[in-house]
């Protein structure tokens, strides 16, 4: 009878510690998530990557203005607490059109790496205008890809701006999905279906509140 106490107590033992472990690295991960992430903005010009930073930040801290030329130049970050969490937001030029010049392309990429802090969970923002869809944007997940690697896109969520467009259509997100071309619907769907929707005219917080939401889900899986 002892020994078979012995034995029940060694197998409650190494279930108590396994799950200790598992509850451990869930707390771990949950707590990583929570406290720094950074928020890496990505896109062609003129889909309102500087304006979503400002918008998360909520306040004006990259340049953003109308332009038939890109805007943004360099790689630029700034960081903000969003309920408790320190956000790290990364603007970038645009790197996909295939006009630019492959150094400079290379520098751009370089610089932005380097502004990760890589022991803080990344999620790239993929910005596109709702009411444009370009050729460039067609072939847009397979440069991303080459750029930052084949799994990022597990990383990423649609950021969509010109909110405003939907709703002077009276459309919602979904019905926008649902009507939009095929192939846009395809980068939605490699991306997870995660996707948020912008009006950067106006600094609504519960634009910045579901876009956190979306971000922890991820990181949470």
């Amino acid at each position: 009878m002892g020994l078979f106490q012995s034995k029940k107590s060694s197998t409650d033992n190494k279930k108590s510690s396994k799950e200790s472990s598992t509850d451990n690295k869930k707390s771990l991960k949950e707590n990583h998530s929570v406290n720094k992430v950074n928020l890496v903005l990505l896109g062609m010009s003129g889909t309102g990557k500087s304006a979503s930073g400002n918008t998360i930040l909520g306040r004006t801290q990259f340049v953003s203005k109308a332009s038939s030329v890109s805007v943004t130049t360099e790689c630029q970050a700034a960081e903000t607490e969003i309920k408790g969490t320190c956000v790290r937001v990364i603007d970038t030029p645009d790197m996909f059109d295939d006009e630019i010049k492959s150094s400079v392309k290379n520098q751009h990429v370089t610089q932005c790496k380097q502004l990760i802090c890589q022991s803080d969970p990344c999620v790239y923002l993929l910005v596109m205008h709702v009411s444009r869809f370009t050729d460039g944007e067609r072939d847009i997940l397979r440069k991303f890809e080459e750029t930052f690697g084949s799994r990022a896109k597990e990383q990423t969520i649609i950021l969509f701006t010109r909110g405003e467009d939907l709703q002077s259509s009276d459309m919602s997100l979904e019905d926008f999905l649902q009507d939009c071309q095929a192939e846009l619907r395809n980068i939605v769907k490699q991306c997870g279906g995660r996707c948020v929707v912008f009006e950067n005219k106006t600094s609504r917080q519960h634009q910045v509140a579901a876009l956190m939401q979306t971000v922890n889900e991820m990181l949470n899986k």
